[in-house]
């Protein structure tokens, strides 16, 4: 039973990455599969029916950005943001993303679990029971991608 749909989804990543990191993306068309990016996040929701999981998937460029932002950083010194801090926020963009998508699946059977992210070398990515993909954009560029999977309980 999945209650979310493409729009809803869009809109709580903009409002995430406009009021909490002070970015504004547009969204495109997925290529194929959608494009690799260096960092992935995940934040499930999960009932007793299956769960729900909001994974994103970030490049490294556009994630020093929004760490950047986040903790106050100059964007000018990105580079300032160590891997463990840029890990942490995007665990907690995971979290805000999913946390917006709970607040409109009007069910409060549904529990937030605990947000996760992890570079894609490391192979931990799953496109099972993709229900679908986002890919968005920073001033033009490729910065990122979302999707949506259902697993069955």
């Amino acid at each position: 039973m999945v209650l979310l749909r493409e729009e809803i989804l869009k809109d709580v990543i903009s409002e995430v990455f406009e009021t909490m990191f002070f970015m504004d993306v547009a969204f495109e068309e997925c290529q194929g599969a959608g494009r690799a990016f260096e960092y992935e996040s995940e934040t499930r929701l999960e009932n007793n029916e299956g769960c729900l999981v909001v994974a994103m998937r970030i490049g490294e460029k556009f994630a020093r950005m929004i760490s950047a932002n986040f903790m106050g950083i100059d964007e000018a010194r990105t580079k300032d943001v160590d891997e463990d801090e840029l890990v942490d926020c995007l665990r907690e963009l995971s979290n805000m993303v999913a946390g917006g998508c709970h607040a409109h699946a009007g069910d409060s059977d549904w529990k937030l679990g605990i947000p996760r992210a992890w570079t894609t070398a490391s192979g931990h990515g799953d496109a099972t029971g993709e229900v679908f993909h986002l890919c968005f954009t920073f001033s033009g560029e490729p910065a990122g991608s979302a999707a949506l999977r259902y697993l069955p309980g």
